[in-house]
């Protein structure tokens, strides 16, 4: 940097010197980019990450559909397994004939009714809506719906999980849902 002059006097290089901050600020304004760059990149990787995760489950999820094997070749014979667990009092097996995401809650209510003695009330509630199902056609070949009337003739209370539900007389339609999983078999999605 320095260089000899014949005076005595010592002299600064300027050339080299100014190519030393040169690079200092090369690396600072590279410094900075990445710094900025991570920042950046934060959402993204998170976003990256969440997508991994949700793929993941999805995964997992379409995994369980295939090997689940528990209901029927049709609608009507998954409901018709259903009953015949429900009169054997084997409230875990009919729960595994609905939809994976409604087994647990159904198992929990199907317990209820075990527990209170109104699983054979409930079989014989089932039994008559088969009879009068009418089938709606949803143009969807993996969703089948089961219509049909049911008539109250005077108010009711009921008790249901803890709760007094009031149900007043009259002309109502219900449905009960089934859906086919990729493994073939039908599920009640709804009841």
């Amino acid at each position: 940097m320095e260089t000899p002059d014949p005076a005595g006097v010592k002299k600064i290089n300027w050339r080299q010197f100014g190519k030393h901050w040169t690079v200092v600020f090369i690396l600072a304004v590279l410094a900075a980019f990445i710094i900025w760059g991570m920042l950046q990149a934060g959402p993204w990787i998170r976003k990256f990450q969440d997508w991994r995760a949700a793929r993941a489950l999805q995964n997992q999820l379409e995994k369980l559909y295939r090997n689940d094997k528990y209901g029927g070749k049709t609608p009507e014979e998954t409901f018709d397994m259903f009953i015949t667990a429900l009169e054997k009092g084997d409230v875990e097996l009919a729960s595994k004939y609905f939809v994976l995401e409604k087994q647990g809650s159904w198992l929990k209510t199907l317990r209820e009714y075990k527990n209170k003695a109104l699983l054979l009330d409930f079989v014989q509630e089932l039994k008559s809506t088969r009879e009068k199902w009418e089938k709606q056609n949803l143009g969807d070949p993996n969703t089948v719906v089961f219509k049909y009337k049911t008539v109250v003739e005077k108010d009711t209370v009921t008790d249901f999980n803890g709760q007094k539900i009031n149900i007043p007389k009259g002309n109502y339609t219900n449905e009960t849902v089934f859906q086919r999983y990729s493994s073939g078999v039908w599920k009640i999605s709804e009841l």
